[in-house]
C-alpha cells in the first residue's frame, strides 16, 4: 500500500473523510462562516480550524491573531 493510500485510510477511519475531501477552498469558506459558533465556545480561529479539519499544526493552533491565522492557512493549506 502506498503512503497516500495509508493516509486516506487513516483519515477515513479517524475523521470520516479523505485528505482530498478534507480541505478545499469551498470547505474552508463553509467552515469560516460557521466559525462563529466555535468562537462563542472561546476557541481561537486557528484552534477551531485545526480541530475541524484534523490538522496538527502547533503554530496555527496557538495563533491568537485571526488575520495572521487566516494568512497562514491560505499560505500553507489552500
Amino acid at each position: 500500500m502506498s503512503i497516500k493510500g495509508l493516509v486516506e485510510e487513516l483519515m477515513l477511519a479517524r475523521h470520516g473523510r479523505t485528505a482530498e475531501e478534507e480541505l478545499s477552498e469551498s470547505t474552508y469558506q463553509a467552515w469560516d462562516r460557521a466559525f462563529i459558533f466555535d468562537a462563542m465556545r472561546d476557541q481561537r480561529y486557528g484552534q477551531s480550524f485545526c480541530n475541524h479539519f484534523g490538522i496538527t499544526d502547533n503554530i496555527l493552533f496557538y495563533e491568537r491573531d485571526r488575520d495572521r491565522a487566516r494568512a497562514y492557512i491560505k499560505q500553507h493549506y489552500l
